[in-house]
């Protein structure tokens, strides 16, 4: 329970949905499979790897949470 918010298996399967979505994006940009053309490409390469630690954190917590049964702020 994170925020008095009862969490479900199904929230853990959503976010790691979402994180091989944004690793795929990252390795597309990576490959230059999407195009961004100069200083725009390590951009958005860069800020994509910042936002891909920032959701694997967050779907860290959330399946520890799940997975343990802690409860966080509530």
């Amino acid at each position: 329970m994170i925020l008095g918010v009862e969490l479900q298996w199904g929230s853990v399967l959503v976010g790691g949905v979402v994180m091989f979505l944004l690793a795929a994006f990252q390795v597309l940009v990576g490959l230059r499979v999407i195009h961004f053309k100069g200083r725009t490409h390590m951009k958005v390469h860069k800020w994509g790897a910042w936002v891909l630690v920032g959701a694997g954190a967050g779907h860290g917590l959330v399946a520890a949470t799940v997975y343990f049964g802690w409860k966080i702020l509530s």
